[in-house]
């Protein structure tokens, strides 16, 4: 509906905001309040909710029922408080843009208040449903420690495989990934 106004060289935030802001499903969560019930302003990981907060109202002002073009002001002052990388003006990488974002609204929006410490095991091979299996269960793990919006919507799971040359041991691992 709305563009975003460009503050000196921020074209690289505001690409990678309105691709956000246009993920339906990220859209409604905070459009629609959500946000605010699942804040975890306790996290140590986080920012105290600011990232979340201040991400919530940008996402009100773009998707609500003015028009013309937002000016990110607010939203680039928190972002520059918290990742001094993006102070001032100048052109930066968008990707680490959205890295930081990403990861700062998954802490900010943990619905793990308190972490519980969990040693992965290893796998010891099997059939391929059990890899299956031990698979979900790697998943469970980190959903024990990791469970927001975000990592409901852009975090997934790939296998890694190495095989020793010397022993030809082979190692599995899931490992969780974003973007």
């Amino acid at each position: 509906r709305r563009g975003l106004m460009n503050l000196g060289n921020t074209c690289f935030m505001n690409s990678a905001l309105q691709c956000l802001s246009n993920t339906a499903e990220l859209q409604q969560y905070f459009f629609s309040g959500a946000y605010t019930r699942e804040l975890n302003t306790s996290n140590p990981l986080g920012m105290g909710g600011a990232i979340a907060c201040a991400y919530g109202r940008l996402v009100h002002q773009l998707w609500g029922a003015a028009s013309g073009a937002v000016v990110p002001r607010e939203f680039k002052s928190t972002l520059a408080r918290f990742a001094p990388q993006f102070t001032g003006y100048a052109q930066q990488d968008s990707q680490e843009l959205l890295a930081f974002l990403l990861d700062g609204l998954h802490e900010d929006l943990n619905r793990i208040v308190s972490k519980p410490y969990i040693e992965a095991p290893d796998w010891h091979g099997g059939s391929a449903g059990d890899m299956l299996r031990f698979a979900a269960k790697q998943w469970d793990l980190y959903k024990a420690r990791n469970d927001s919006v975000i990592v409901d919507l852009f975090q997934g799971q790939y296998r890694s495989t190495l095989v020793c040359p010397a022993c030809t041991t082979v190692s599995i691992k899931f490992d969780p990934f974003m973007y």
